[in-house]
């Protein structure tokens, strides 16, 4: 059996269940995700519920790192905005220091693959509540990203949306054809919303880039490793790798 294997680790929300679906399907050979689970005590899409997570940072990465990742992903969307704009570099910080090794929140991955496919203007796509679409627009503007257009599944609870199909989020993209594209990209937020098995399809369909929490999250780890994932969808693995 061969031992010579590279890690991700991934601090995943403890009601996510769509990275460890998705990521599997497109991990380079020799390259396995590890992760462990955040706490919170509720699944409220609420702020205050979404923000407890961060109290077990500190649990869940020291335990994480005894597997020995080469970096660690903080794999919730809102849970590193919803604090404001310097949160989700304070968190990826703060799990360094802890552990000693490189970390990345998934608002920072979606801002640095955005940036990577030069969007400026994006149409937006979440689960989220109106009062937690509000923050992220403000998040992404904050780094020079404008939400152009915005819809959203307007989910209460976590497992509303982990029942959602990537092909419902397909769907509602179609939708916004005509809007989409006359934006720079298509983002898709929350790591707990399937995605990935659509972004080809609808990247040609739309005639935009498209990236979405898992897609930049993965990217941003693999970048971190400068390992290729040839598998993976979207111009965000083809352009900005």
């Amino acid at each position: 059996m061969n031992h010579d294997i590279r890690r991700i680790g991934v601090l995943a929300p403890p009601a996510n269940v769509a990275v460890e679906r998705e990521w599997p399907s497109y991990l380079p050979d020799g390259v396995v995700m590890n992760h462990n689970r955040l706490s919170r005590t509720s699944t409220a899409v609420a702020k205050d519920e979404l923000l407890a997570m961060n109290a077990s940072v500190e649990r869940a990465a020291r335990d994480l790192a005894f597997a020995q990742p080469e970096v660690i992903v903080y794999a919730c969307t809102s849970g590193s905005f919803l604090n404001g704009p310097d949160e989700a570099e304070a968190l990826s910080r703060r799990i360094e220091a802890l552990t000693g090794i490189p970390a990345v929140t998934t608002s920072q991955a979606v801002i640095a693959a955005l940036h990577a496919l030069r969007a400026k203007r994006v149409f937006m796509i979440t689960p989220y509540a109106d009062a937690v679409n509000a923050v992220e627009a403000s998040f992404l503007a904050h780094f020079g990203v404008t939400v152009a257009g915005m819809d959203a599944f307007r989910c209460a609870q976590s497992s509303e949306i982990r029942a959602l199909t990537s092909e419902q989020v397909a769907e509602l993209a179609r939708a916004h054809h005509g809007e989409i594209g006359s934006c720079d990209s298509l983002f898709i937020s929350c790591t707990n919303l399937l995605t990935m098995n659509e972004i080809d399809e609808l990247e040609a369909a739309l005639g935009v880039p498209v990236v979405s929490s898992n897609q930049a999250s993965l990217w941003a780890a693999l970048s971190q490793m400068k390992i290729a994932a040839p598998s993976a969808p979207g111009r965000l693995f083809r352009q900005a790798a």
